[in-house]
């Protein structure tokens, strides 16, 4: 399968555990300001996702963005919200167990913005479970 990873989204690095001589702080804040100039505000550390909040609407979370990640393996795509999604309900779905994701930081961060997208990406891409059964299972 084609990357789908365009030049631009290849700004920096896109996982951090890639970066090459991170002998310091100063090299991975480097790294996301790279990144942040062109408007990549996401960026991988392995499975975990670091994002700088742009405080400004990037057109990154469209119904197309959504179908963009859906069904594809992690590192295939450039680092998205959305990718995490598409891993933990393939992960639930796969593994047949409860999955969790963590959002964490300082206030104004986009947490809660985080948490929206991905409530909006469940609610869009994932098939209504069938009638009956428990609560937990709607």
């Amino acid at each position: 399968m084609e990357s789908a990873l365009t030049a631009r989204d290849r700004v920096g690095v896109q996982d951090f555990v890639l970066l090459e001589n991170f002998t310091s702080e100063a090299a991975f804040i480097e790294n996301l300001r790279r990144r942040f100039r062109e408007n990549l505000i996401y960026t991988y550390i392995g499975p975990v996702l670091v994002s700088v909040n742009p405080y400004r609407d990037l057109q990154i979370y469209s119904r197309q963005h959504m179908e963009r990640y859906r069904g594809v393996s992690f590192y295939e795509v450039p680092p998205h919200l959305f990718a995490v999604a598409d891993t933990v309900y393939r992960a639930l779905r796969t593994e047949r167990r409860d999955q969790a994701v963590m959002i964490s930081g300082e206030s104004g961060a986009g947490k809660t913005e985080a948490t929206k997208r991905l409530l909006q990406f469940y609610a869009e891409t994932c098939p209504a479970p069938e009638r009956g059964g428990a609560v937990r299972d709607r």
